[in-house]
C-alpha cells in the first residue's frame, strides 16, 4: 500500500520537546501503528498483540523496559496496562533521556492507568480513520458524498494493492472487533441481543439517543443498555454528542445525540450495499450528518485540538446540528444532504444567533458559521456561508 500521510504526523515531532511519551488512542485499523513507525523510525517497535512480547512484558516489566535505553514504540499497550506504572518510574528516573510512543485501541483498559501513571508525562492524542482531506491523493478517494458516506475512512479500504470489497471487509472487521475487544472484556451472555443492540444503534446514528426506547426493543434494562453503549464508546465505534449547556431562553432537549464514528460501518450494519440504496434510504440525511460529524472531529483531533463539540436543540424543535466552542465563541454548523444551496437551510443558525443576541448574552459570541451541503461550491449566505461536503477541513482552518 502506498503510504498516505496523516495530518497528525505534522504535530508529533514537536511533542518530543515537552513530553517523555506520546499516547495515540484510536480504533483498530485506524493507522496508529503506521503513524508511529513512520514518524519515529529510529525507535524499536514492540507489538504487544504478540503473545511472546505480551508475556515477557507482564512477567518482568522492569527488565523488559530496560532493554530500550532510548525508548520504544509499545503497540496496543492495553494488553499489558499494568506496565504503565513501571514506565512511569523509568521516565521519572531518566527524565528527558528516553522517549516512548504508546498506542491503544481499548480505552476501557487504559483510562485509569494512563491517567494515574502518565499524567503530565505523555501527550494524549486520538487518531480516527482517514479524513476526506487525507485521501485526496488516493485513487480510491470518493468522488461524491454518497461514495464518501458508504465507504467511510478505514485505511485498508484505500489500499489499491489489496482491492478489498468494502462491505465484506467491514463485516469481517466488526466480527474481529466483537471477538477481540468486546466479548473479551464484556461478559455478554446473550450475544444475539448484543448483535441486535449494535445494529439498532446504527439505525439511530445522527439522532437523539433514547436509552429506554432501546432497552424496550431489546428486552433488557436501561442499565444494560448504558453499559453496552459505554463499551462501544470505549472501542471508538460510537460517540455521544452532548447538548450545549446554555438554554438561551429556551427549554432544551437534554438527551445526547448518538453518532457512529465511521459512516461506512454504520451503512454495513444497516445492510446498505450501494449508493443507490443509500440515496433513497430513510436514514440518508442522518448518515450524511454522521459522516460530517466525524469529519469535524478528525479535523480538530488531527490538529491536536480538543473537539469541544455540542449541539443545540430546543424542546419546540429549533436546532443547530453542531456547535464548536472556543473560549467565548460558538461556531455554528448546519448539515444538509441536499446538493442545492437553499437559504432556508441557514434558518437554524440565523435563529440561534438572533436568540443569543436578543438575550444579551455578552459572554457568548456567535461566530460566522457554515452550512455543509452536498454541492461543490462555497457560497455566501448572509453572515454565514455554504461549504461543500469535501471542504469541511478547509472551513475549519478558520476556527482557532
Amino acid at each position: 500500500m502506498k503510504y498516505i500521510p496523516r495530518r497528525l504526523a505534522d504535530l508529533l515531532p514537536s511533542l518530543t520537546q515537552g513530553y517523555d511519551a506520546i499516547f495515540i488512542a484510536g480504533p483498530r485499523q485506524s493507522g496508529k501503528t503506521t503513524l508511529a513507525r513512520s514518524t519515529f523510525p529510529e525507535l524499536p517497535f514492540i507489538n504487544l498483540e504478540s503473545p511472546l512480547e505480551r508475556v515477557a512484558l507482564a512477567d518482568d516489566p522492569v527488565g523488559f523496559l530496560a532493554r530500550f535505553p532510548s525508548g520504544a514504540i509499545l503497540d496496543e499497550i492495553q494488553n499489558v496496562p499494568e506496565a504503565l506504572s513501571y514506565l512511569q518510574v523509568l521516565i521519572d528516573d531518566r527524565p528527558g533521556r528516553t522517549f516512548w510512543v504508546l498506542t491503544g485501541s481499548r480505552q476501557m483498559d487504559l483510562q485509569p492507568s494512563v491517567g494515574q501513571s502518565l499524567a503530565g508525562r505523555a501527550a494524549m492524542l486520538e487518531l480516527l480513520p482517514f479524513s476526506h482531506e487525507e485521501v485526496l491523493s488516493s485513487p480510491a478517494r470518493p468522488r461524491t458524498i454518497e461514495e464518501a458516506v458508504l465507504l467511510g475512512g478505514y485505511p485498508p479500504l484505500f489500499d489499491q494493492d489489496r482491492s478489498l470489497d468494502p462491505g465484506r471487509w467491514l463485516e469481517s472487521y466488526l466480527t474481529a472487533l466483537m471477538n477481540r475487544d468486546i466479548y473479551d472484556v464484556l461478559p455478554v451472555r446473550n450475544r444475539s441481543a448484543f448483535d441486535r443492540f449494535i445494529r439498532l444503534c446504527a439505525s439511530r446514528t445522527g439522532q437523539i439517543f433514547h436509552a429506554a426506547s432501546l432497552a424496550r426493543d431489546l428486552g433488557v434494562d436501561n442499565k444494560t443498555v448504558g453499559h453496552w453503549l459505554s463499551v462501544l464508546e470505549q472501542c471508538f465505534i460510537v460517540r455521544l454528542l452532548r447538548p450545549h449547556h446554555r438554554n438561551f431562553g429556551k427549554r432544551l432537549i437534554k438527551r445526547p445525540k448518538l453518532f457512529f464514528l465511521d459512516s461506512g460501518l454504520a451503512c454495513r450494519l444497516l445492510q446498505i450495499h450501494d449508493v443507490n440504496q443509500l440515496r433513497v434510504h430513510p436514514l440518508w440525511g442522518a448518515l450524511v450528518e454522521t459522516w460530517c460529524f466525524a469529519e469535524v472531529l478528525k479535523a480538530r483531533l488531527n490538529a491536536g485540538l480538543q473537539p469541544d463539540c455540542w449541539f443545540w436543540r430546543s424542546s419546540d424543535g429549533k436546532e443547530v446540528d453542531l456547535l464548536i466552542e472556543v473560549g467565548r465563541d460558538l461556531f455554528p454548523i448546519e448539515i444538509k444532504s441536499s446538493a442545492t444551496p437553499d437559504p432556508r437551510h441557514a434558518q437554524g443558525v440565523r435563529m440561534f444567533r438572533s436568540l443569543v443576541e436578543k438575550r444579551g448574552e455578552g459572554q457568548v459570541r456567535i461566530a460566522p458559521g457554515f452550512i455543509v451541503y452536498g454541492g461543490n461550491e462555497v457560497r455566501p449566505c448572509g453572515k454565514d456561508r455554504f461549504v461543500p461536503w469535501h471542504g469541511i477541513a478547509a472551513a475549519l482552518e478558520n476556527v482557532p
